[in-house]
């Protein structure tokens, strides 16, 4: 297990709980998320289907969508389930190859990374933290570098088993969300006002991120690289349907619900919506 990763997890005041989507079809949603993704089926209603690892769940999909996820418009960009070590990022390289899933590696220096797309066109990112290899500038501030090429062959190396139906890691995690932001700088300073921390902000590249307060700097993300002003897609279009934030100091979610003043309570907790108009459910 990797020292960074455990002790990264206790400095943070604030992590993700299942990120729900929107989809047009259940079968088609299981066989990705089984058979591609790694995770298991934890619970099923008619319309709703809850995936995970042994212990936790990750994902919940809605049949609710009538098309699939429309590009161009704000919202969702991706959303990344986290892997404790590379030996489990083999793994899930390893599934894909033997799969023969379409992926892309990317090495972020802050993360080592593969992208891939689930049938109804949305994006999610396996990713294993390496916060390590960043640099920071005087601020304390991650400097921008660019995505290089992921070196896969060295990933593998570190495969400890070959089982392709092995289910991923019960240390895995949603570790970060990446937003298409109708307007950047409100959201940045809303996210900031909700209690995660600036790490990087560049008004030119119409990007930034923010930290839970962690060495990894990349928990909520946004650009506008889709366009300014850009709308959310329509309704009935599949994609991001809400996210769960939990706050670990309720002290801390008693201030932030104080401070935002428009919201919805209801038994599962603060209902709110960022700039953009993407859905939170905070706990």
């Amino acid at each position: 297990m990797n020292v960074t990763y455990k002790e990264n997890k206790t400095k943070e005041n604030t992590s993700f709980g299942a990120i729900h989507l929107k989809v047009t079809n259940l079968e088609q949603a299981t066989l990705f998320w089984t058979k591609i993704g790694g995770l298991k089926v934890r619970s099923t209603s008619e319309h709703t289907i809850e995936f995970g690892s042994e212990s936790n769940t990750l994902v919940v999909v809605h049949q609710v969508a009538n098309k699939s996820f429309m590009k161009g418009y704000s919202g969702l960009y991706h959303f990344a389930i986290h892997v404790p070590s590379e030996a489990e990022l083999a793994s899930v390289i390893n599934r894909l190859n033997q799969r023969g899933y379409p992926y892309s590696p990317v090495d972020h220096t802050m993360s080592k990374a593969v992208y891939l797309e689930d049938p109804e066109g949305i994006t999610l990112e396996f990713t294993f933290e390496t916060p390590e290899r960043e640099v920071k500038d005087a601020n304390n501030s991650s400097k921008m570098s660019g995505p290089k090429a992921l070196n896969v062959n060295a990933i593998l190396r570190n495969l400890e088993d070959d089982n392709v139906d092995k289910l991923i890691d019960d240390d895995c995690f949603i570790g970060h969300i990446h937003l298409y932001a109708n307007n950047v700088e409100k959201s940045y300073e809303f996210y900031k006002n909700i209690g995660f921390i600036q790490n990087r902000y560049n008004a030119n590249m119409v990007f930034g991120d923010l930290s839970a307060g962690g060495d990894f700097g990349h928990r909520i993300a946004m650009n506008s690289w889709h366009g300014v002003n850009r709308p959310l897609a329509p309704n009935d279009s599949a994609g991001l349907d809400h996210f769960r934030l939990v706050y670990k100091d309720k002290d801390q979610l008693n201030q932030v619900i104080e401070n935002l003043g428009d919201y919805t309570k209801t038994e599962e907790g603060y209902w709110i919506q960022d700039p953009t108009g993407n859905r939170i459910l905070l706990n």
